[in-house]
């Protein structure tokens, strides 16, 4: 969302209504011109335009881990409260599959807070209530404004993590073609720091 001003710059005629749910593309409500959904959720007969990567990594506020125990080793982490985004199905990678994707057992120790919300966990996380999981191509801009840090030098790297999708929905295509184009450049990969 914070990106979007840079579309409506490039673009300033063209209106952009953005719609958010937790339900995947088979149950949206109504038609869509562009869509965009963790791969692998149901898309039902939603037409792929591409596939973009991301990183996921462990994200706290900063002074909630000691600057100089920075960075610090995946076993390190249970020692604070880890905030989680719980679904069901559980779609959406957590804790232990993080933990198991960068060879590290979970701890048996680990205090895991559930939200059902991801933006609810940033909130968490960026409040210094524990350490979130954090997607490259959501929480860069709140790194950048160092409201977070990343905290690991682990990372778990998906090639194909983000589905953007066209809709079979009728309309301007030049202007649907538009955002694609725009969406694809934000996707590309960029350094969090």
């Amino acid at each position: 969302m914070p990106r979007l001003a840079g579309f409506h710059e490039r673009h300033p005629g063209l209106e952009v209504r953005v719609v958010s749910a937790l339900s995947p593309l088979t149950a949206a409500p109504e038609p869509f011109d562009v869509a965009i959904q963790t791969t692998g959720r149901a898309a039902g007969s939603a037409r792929l335009a591409f596939t973009a990567s991301d990183e996921i990594f462990p994200v706290a506020a900063p002074g909630l881990v000691p600057s100089r125990a920075l960075p610090l080793p995946a076993a390190g982490l249970a020692r604070y409260p880890l905030l989680s985004h719980r679904v069901l199905p559980q779609d959406w990678m957590d804790w232990p599959g993080w933990f198991e994707a960068v060879g590290h057992p979970m701890p048996k120790r680990a205090r895991i807070t559930g939200f059902d919300s991801f933006p609810l966990v940033l909130q968490a996380a960026v409040a210094g209530q524990g350490i979130a999981l954090g997607w490259r191509n959501t929480v860069s801009g709140l790194i950048a404004d160092g409201k977070l840090l990343r905290l690991c030098d682990e990372a778990v790297f998906r090639p194909t993590e983000i589905s953007v999708f066209r809709g079979a929905r009728r309309g301007n295509h030049a202007e649907t073609d538009a955002l694609l184009s725009w969406l694809r450049e934000e996707l590309t990969e960029r350094p969090t720091g």
